[in-house]
Parts: C-alpha cells; sequence; structure tokens
C-alpha cells in the first residue's frame, strides 16, 4: 500500500527531535506528532546542562564517556547560540577515587579524549585550594584538598534549542504538527496506520513512540519490552540569588546524592532530585507533574546537610522544574534510573526510553538502526 510517510514520530521532546533529525540527515519522509510543543514537558524542565560524562570514568564506563563527549561537542559546535561552556567545580576528598591522584589520572585520560574529538571546551584540571579562595571562596571549608575544574555545556534556554533543531528538520523536510494528539498505532499488512483523536488516519512505513510516561496513552503494538517501566519524578528547584555567578558546584551529601547548584542569570538552579511516581494519563498530557510537599522538604533537608553554609529554606525557592524519567530499581538513596535508553522494537515499531538530555543525537541514530 502506498504510505503518507516512512517514518512517524510520537513526540516531539528532546528524544523525538533527536529521531526526526537523523531520519532528515538519511532523506527519510517523516512526520513529527505531538500533543502540546516540541520539548514542552519534561524536555523543558531540566537543569539544561550537556555533559560531557567525565563522571563514568569513576566506574571505567570509556563508552558512555566517549558517547556523552561526542554528543556534547556536536551541540557545541552546531548550536552555539543557544548554549555556553560552563565552568564546574568539584571539591576533593582527601582519600578514594575523588582524592587528587586518581582524580588528576581522570582527568589527563578525559583531556585526552577531548582533543581526539575536537572538542571546543578547555580541558579538566585540577585547583588548588588557594586558587580556590579566590575563584570561589563559598568553598573555602568545603575543599581543603583542592577541586576539579572541568567545563561542560549549559543550554541558555532549552527552548531556544528546541526551537533551532525544529527549524532545522523542517528546513530539511521533516514535517512537524503540534497540538495533536494520537489515540491509536494498528499494524497493517506491511506498515502502520496512525489515528489521532479527530479520527484521522495516517498511514507510514514504521513508527517510532517517544511519547516517555505517556507511551502507554495510547492504543498500540507490543515491542520487545520484558515489562512495563517503572517511572519516577525528577526536579529541579531555582533560589532568588547566586550561589556563585559563573561556576556550577557539585557538592555530595554524607548518603552519596549528589547536587549541582548552577548559575541562572542572577538566581541559581539547584538539582536534582527523584522520587517514585506513577506514569500520567491522558488527561495530563504536555502538563509538568506537581512536586509532593514531603519531597521538596527532603531535598532541602539532604541539600542543608550536603553544603550548611548554604542554608536553603522554602521562601527562597522562586520556580521548580519537574518531568518524569524511566527507573531501572528503587534503593536507599532512591530512585536509579537507567544509563543509557531503552530501545524496543518489533516489526518497524519502535518504542523508546531516555533519561539522558546530552546524548540526543546518537540516540536518534540508533534508533534508525532498529527500524530502517
Amino acid at each position: 500500500m502506498p504510505y503518507n510517510y516512512e517514518l512517524i514520530i510520537l513526540g516531539a521532546g528532546i528524544s523525538g527531535l533527536g529521531v526526526a533529525q537523523a531520519a532528515a540527515e538519511r532523506c527519510v519522509t517523516t512526520l513529527l506528532l505531538d500533543a502540546s510543543n516540541p520539548a514542552s514537558a519534561t524536555s523543558d524542565n531540566t537543569l539544561r546542562i550537556i555533559h560531557g560524562g567525565f563522571r563514568y570514568l569513576q566506574t571505567l564506563q570509556f563508552a558512555r564517556v566517549i558517547r556523552s563527549l561526542n554528543d556534547q561537542t556536536f551541540v557545541a559546535n552546531n548550536f552555539p547560540d543557544a548554549t555556553k561552556p560552563l565552568p564546574c567545580l568539584m571539591p576533593l576528598k582527601a582519600f578514594g577515587l575523588k582524592s587528587r591522584i586518581p582524580v588528576s589520572a581522570a582527568a589527563l585520560l578525559y583531556g585526552a579524549a577531548m582533543r581526539v574529538l575536537s572538542s571546543p571546551l578547555k580541558t579538566p584540571h585540577i585547583m588548588s585550594s588557594s586558587k580556590l579562595g579566590v575563584i570561589a571562596p563559598q568553598l573555602k571549608l568545603k575543599a581543603p584538598h583542592g577541586a576539579l575544574c572541568w567545563h561542560d555545556v549549559v543550554m541558555t534556554n532549552p527552548g531556544a534549542l528546541a526551537q533551532k533543531i525544529t527549524a532545522q528538520i523542517a528546513a530539511q523536510g521533516v514535517a512537524i504538527r503540534p497540538q495533536t494528539i494520537v489515540t491509536s498505532v494498528k499494524p497493517t499488512s506491511d506498515g502502520y496506520i496512525v489515528t489521532t483523536d479527530t479520527g484521522e488516519e495516517i498511514t507510514a512505513r514504521s513508527v517510532v513512540n517517544t511519547l516517555g510516561p505517556w507511551l502507554n496513552t495510547i492504543e498500540a503494538p507490543p515491542t520487545s519490552a520484558p515489562q512495563k517501566p517503572a517511572w519516577c519524578l525528577g526536579f529541579n528547584i531555582t533560589i532568588k540569588h547566586q550561589i556563585h555567578p559563573t561556576h556550577a558546584i557539585a557538592v555530595e551529601s554524607p548518603d552519596g546524592r549528589l547536587f549541582f547548584a548552577v548559575p541562572r542569570g542572577d538566581y541559581t538552579a539547584i538539582g536534582t532530585w527523584y522520587t517514585r511516581c506513577e506514569a500520567p494519563g491522558r488527561n495530563n498530557l504536555g502538563k509538568q507533574p506537581a512536586i509532593p510537599e514531603r519531597e521538596l522538604l527532603q531535598f532541602i533537608s539532604a541539600w542543608n546537610t550536603a553544603w550548611p553554609e548554604q542554608l536553603l529554606t522554602l521562601d527562597q525557592i522562586s520556580s521548580c522544574d519537574a518531568g518524569i524519567l524511566p527507573m531501572r530499581r528503587e534503593n536507599s538513596n532512591g530512585p536509579e534510573l537507567y544509563g543509557a535508553e531503552i530501545i524496543t522494537s518489533h516489526n518497524r515499531y519502535c518504542e523508546v526510553m531516555s533519561t539522558k538530555y546530552t546524548t540526543f543525537r546518537s540516540q536518534g541514530l540508533n534508533v534508525l538502526k532498529e527500524i530502517l
């Protein structure tokens, strides 16, 4: 049968945009559908950091480091007016993997990878406690052994990056339809019929479902997924003052939770906190989920334990950003997220669960390998 499109993508979050970008580069006729607007749900509620994967060296995940660094380099080089370099600081410990010698070795290895991949960012280095006292006196008590200084990329505005990707793929021929609710995906003898809530039927050879926590709100074919995913709420808070005007600062709580304080104009974004939740229903398509007050209070308490000198109270919070992500399991420190995307497919119907903003490009390429 003749198809309207070779590929239909459900969901225009950063995952859907990444698949559409990969399809456009391969001249695949593509339709991108979203119930709201591109990158308006979880993808718009992030800490805005495109990280290069330095932390993965701690667990010797070299492939993840290279992938993250390569994708970060792509974003930095291709979207310089929607992103900027972000210097980051993390206090060193006296002993262990986060002490001076192992971190220095990791910095040398990471710097070599940056040069091979032509990263435009500065290579990481160890900052002495005396220099740190000048650059970030806020860390005087937290970093008697110095700190690691590395650079990531921060989105100046997530909406701006999404708009640029959307404009780029539209110029390459991808049809984009926001405000379109899909109700079902049904197989035909050699493709699929996608039906919207207005009764419109659109045909395609392949379908990719990147609806995230809303992926089960439509009637769809089965995939190879062994079970339905569990979900967690991830949220960040923005406070009304600067902790540091130019540098992001990472601090660790006694129970091992890592918090990032990221400059955002005259304010500071702090994150991220995770708690288990249920998948949202059709009535909440594209909407930011509510944050339970008890979780917000636990977040504040954990932060205050991690950095007592930067004490937070509820009245300092100006806003919160929240999204829903797939989780692997729950442990004593809360939800454990997947380390990489989960792609399941059957007969050119594919579902994608993702937790990483950074790797949207390579994730899109991996999805196309599954279905085309």
